[in-house]
């Protein structure tokens, strides 16, 4: 069962409040109350729904906020209680850990180790569930990187529960190769900001039948891309990762910030591409950036897609010289099965699932699966 974490804040500085909302909700953790003391958790810890994380900004007065608190963090033992303070004193440190605080986070705050307590916070209370997200970018136009997208999620659905997320912003086709009429897009969820949670996502998500996987249209209107914003991506990914066992995204070859967020969540960075030299070149532009960016080889992987044995303008070995990397995957060209299956608004895996085409697709979702079971099948 899916299990959100969400928090109060306590602080006396409204600023304060509101940035740390901000940087709980790249977790997918909504601030369900935001208050300048104390005083109002014990009514608030006492509701059915109350909070599972309560951080407390101790300062100015930090022994006196701490003395504030009391008894809470044994009253109710269920709830993890965080203290912030700038002041370092040992027996601020002990009065706190008797008390029973959780954690206990110096200012400035340490975005690292903030993190890794959110962390394991959302372990402990069944909320830390992270889905294996695989992120396919293509190099050129019309490489087929939509059709390998849907049909890794369409078999991965097989495996788990899969969201696949049309990140190409203008000229996205998800949607339609599932042949599916979303009410609302990425930017409708966008808007919700902080408020983002399992209830609007739910809401948002069409649901294909035959396959099962959850799908998360691109805006309908060319304008809407402008409300699809980095922060909101990082929220929306780690609520994803929360929700399902995969997410995989059908991207757009940019490092704007939007896709940046979306790079460095991946597990897998899927670059689609054939064997032509305007492919090659882009391919060899963006692994350049990626590493760059700090992403590491063992994120990126390449995939040859419409592959024939003889006829390509380039070997396979000239583009892995190039890259510095092995062509992890090839997919055979069967323009025929893959059109109808486009036409029909069915993935290839499902419509034609005996094709080499479908054998191959199936056999590299199972290599991207993360699990060594699958992976070795494969």
């Amino acid at each position: 069962m899916f299990v959100q974490l969400t928090c109060a804040i306590v602080d006396a500085d409204a600023a304060n409040r509101q940035e740390l909302a901000s940087f709980l909700a790249r977790f997918g953790i909504p601030v369900v109350a935001q208050l300048n003391g104390p005083d109002g958790l014990p009514s608030l810890l006492g509701k059915p729904e109350a909070p599972q994380l309560v951080i407390v900004n101790l300062d100015p007065n930090a022994a006196a906020a701490l003395r504030a608190v009391g008894s809470l963090p044994r009253q109710y033992p269920g709830v993890s209680f965080f203290m912030m303070s700038q002041v370092l004193d040992a027996n601020l440190l002990m009065d706190a850990m008797h008390l029973g605080v959780k954690e206990f986070i110096p200012l400035p705050m340490s975005e690292e180790k903030f993190t890794a307590a959110i962390e394991r916070v959302s372990q402990s209370n069944g909320a830390g569930k992270k889905a294996r997200v695989v992120h396919v970018v293509p190099t050129v136009g019309g490489c087929g990187s939509t059709t390998i997208a849907c049909n890794v999620a369409a078999s991965l659905a097989k495996l788990g529960k899969t969201v696949l997320v049309d990140m190409d912003l203008m000229r996205g086709g998800v949607a339609s190769y599932f042949d599916t009429r979303p009410r609302f897009t990425i930017a409708d969820v966008m808007e919700a900001a902080d408020k983002l949670d399992k209830t609007l996502l739910d809401n948002a998500l069409a649901i294909h039948a035959a396959s099962g996987v959850a799908v998360l249209a691109r805006p309908d209107l060319p304008e809407d891309t402008q409300r699809v914003t980095g922060p909101g991506v990082s929220r929306l990914l780690s609520l994803l990762g929360r929700l399902f066992d995969f997410v995989v995204v059908d991207s757009a070859m940019s490092i704007d910030p939007i896709y940046a967020a979306t790079i460095s969540a991946a597990d897998v960075n899927l670059l689609t591409m054939q064997l032509n030299v305007p492919s090659a070149k882009n391919a060899e532009r963006f692994v350049g950036a990626m590493r760059r960016m700090g992403v590491e080889a063992s994120k990126i992987k390449i995939v040859v897609n419409r592959y024939v044995k003889k006829g390509n303008d380039i070997e396979p070995e000239e583009v892995e010289r190039a890259l510095g990397l092995k062509i992890a995957w090839t997919v055979p060209n069967d323009f025929k099965t893959a059109i109808a299956a486009i036409n029909f608004g069915e993935p290839v895996v499902i419509r034609a699932p005996r094709t080499e085409m479908s054998t191959s697709l199936i056999a590299l979702a199972h290599g991207l699966s993360g699990r060594p079971g699958k992976a070795a099948a494969a």
